[in-house]
């Protein structure tokens, strides 16, 4: 079979095209993405900690650019306390691996619909830092483990 040139070039051009998960999923620095889960959702979720959770990019100055680097913020039932952590995430075929600073563990970011993410804990969890004290979430057990974030404007971001 003859393939037509022009489709021939489209075909091998499109991976060149492609874009990283990176640039799909955090373009500029005031990307956003952040859940807060009403009552509703909780109540049909009892195990459920994370009342909200937020990530955006921390802006230049964090050297290596392979690296993108992510603050982490959530709530969780019972306190008012903010938990916020660093993440630094690198590109792995149709996602990004993101390690909390701190061995603090890791999850994965993933496009999701309508310019969401999914974020999914490895299966060591992740750590937080908070004033008070310090927050770990299950990687394997619970109701905390993926959390679908939508895009949100970069001032709603915590």
């Amino acid at each position: 079979m003859l393939m037509r040139p022009a489709l021939a070039l489209a075909l091998l051009a499109s991976p060149a095209l492609a874009k990283s998960p990176r640039d799909m999923m955090f373009p500029s620095d005031a990307s956003c993405y952040l859940r807060q889960y009403t009552p509703l959702h909780l109540a049909g979720h009892p195990d459920q900690r994370v009342t909200l959770v937020a990530l955006g990019p921390v802006s230049g100055e964090w050297g290596d650019p392979r690296y993108l680097v992510l603050r982490v913020a959530l709530h969780v039932r019972g306190t008012s306390e903010r938990y916020q952590g660093v993440a630094y995430c690198e590109n792995e075929s149709d996602h990004l691996y993101c390690q909390m600073e701190g061995d603090a563990g890791g999850f994965v970011l993933t496009p999701g619909r309508d310019g969401a993410v999914r974020m999914a804990l490895g299966r060591g969890g992740i750590g937080f830092e908070g004033a008070q004290d310090f927050l770990e979430l299950s990687g394997t057990t619970g109701d905390d483990r993926v959390f679908l974030l939508p895009a949100v404007p970069a001032d709603a971001c915590p």
